[in-house]
């Protein structure tokens, strides 16, 4: 499997913040580099000519210019009304919605009781020392977000519990978080270790007095030791499901690749949780539809989901690199 895209790849795409319309919901599929997107269908380019023209309607109505009436929320509804037009009835959406701000905010209020539960969530341990990890927020900073460079994007402080808590909880609608890890080859790029995944739990569940953090335990298969972690983390940490990547190191090639349908491997990994009743598993990484339906039918795993499979290589550096974004260079006809 290759790492990225290769040389010949790259010379097809640019980076999507280059030449990609700046719209509040993207018009094309772009890539993070694991693999190579392909280009905007017609389909696709009718909306994004329609979410423009609604655009610059809204925006004089509001005295805006169209790339700050694209970062409002009558922005927003401008694409859903957008995509309802090209797609069919889609979204709920008012057309008045895309120039009457005062809508927009009482849509706003009235969803602010809704059930949110992000489903994958990390921060580092206190002692994580690898600093590759602040081009994310330098990134972020300044392509999307500029007042994150008043809170500061140059210290791993940003990536640890207290800013996680900060911004989980009372900077977000979160109802429910998970909190989960990934393995590594090199122990020191393992952000948490099980024990202190689950640890968090504890705490942020003990503070809220409610359920409001599941944790993750992650498995290695293929390394040494990895079952009887597995039966540790049974026995003593619980968790609410599993975690794993079947690539074995989400930021470099590994030593440890394995299969979800590895009858040595993997199968008695399945009934021991089957048997201990903790029978989801969040897999992310290449992992084959039809492959999660066997686990899913065959051993009594009631959840094998997915993150990211649309992932069709190792992304290494996935971390260690400022994220990168492409989208196919337009062809000149």
């Amino acid at each position: 499997m290759s790492s990225w895209l290769s040389e010949r790849e790259q010379r097809l795409v640019a980076g999507a913040e280059a030449i990609s319309a700046a719209t509040p919901i993207p018009t094309q599929i772009v890539s993070n580099g694991e693999y190579l997107p392909p280009p905007q269908s017609e389909t696709q380019k009718r909306v994004e000519r329609r979410m423009l023209e609604l655009a610059d309607v809204s925006s004089k109505r509001l005295g805006l210019s169209r790339r700050q009436f694209m970062q409002t929320s009558c922005g927003m509804a401008a694409a859903f009304l957008a995509m309802n037009e090209i797609y069919g009835n889609v979204f709920e959406v008012e057309a008045a919605e895309a120039h009457e701000p005062e809508l927009m905010l009482a849509r706003a209020q009235s969803l602010a009781g809704q059930f949110v539960f992000d489903v994958q969530t990390h921060f580092v341990r206190d002692d994580f020392k690898h600093e590759e990890l602040l081009g994310l927020a330098a990134f972020a900073s300044e392509h999307w977000n500029p007042k994150m460079k008043e809170e500061g994007v140059s210290s791993l402080a940003r990536y640890k519990f207290q800013n996680y808590v900060k911004e989980i909880y009372y900077d977000s609608d979160t109802s429910l978080a998970l909190l989960s890890g990934a393995p590594f080859d090199d122990p020191s790029w393992w952000l948490l270790s099980n024990e202190q995944i689950v640890k968090a739990r504890e705490i942020i569940n003990d503070f809220a007095g409610s359920r409001r953090l599941l944790a993750h335990s992650v498995i290695t298969p293929k390394q040494p030791g990895w079952m009887e972690e597995v039966d540790k983390a049974i026995a003593v940490y619980k968790p609410d499901s599993w975690k794993s990547y079947t690539i074995g190191d989400p930021l470099a090639p590994s030593k440890f690749p394995w299969r979800l349908d590895d009858e040595q491997v993997m199968y008695p990994f399945y009934e021991k949780v089957v048997k201990a009743g903790i029978a989801t598993i969040c897999i992310q990484g290449p992992a084959a539809t039809r492959l999660r339906e066997i686990v899913r039918r065959r051993l009594g795993i009631r959840n094998c989901l997915g993150y990211r499979q649309g992932r069709q290589g190792l992304a290494a550096d996935e971390f260690r690199r400022v994220p990168f974004r492409a989208a196919p260079v337009p062809r000149v006809a």
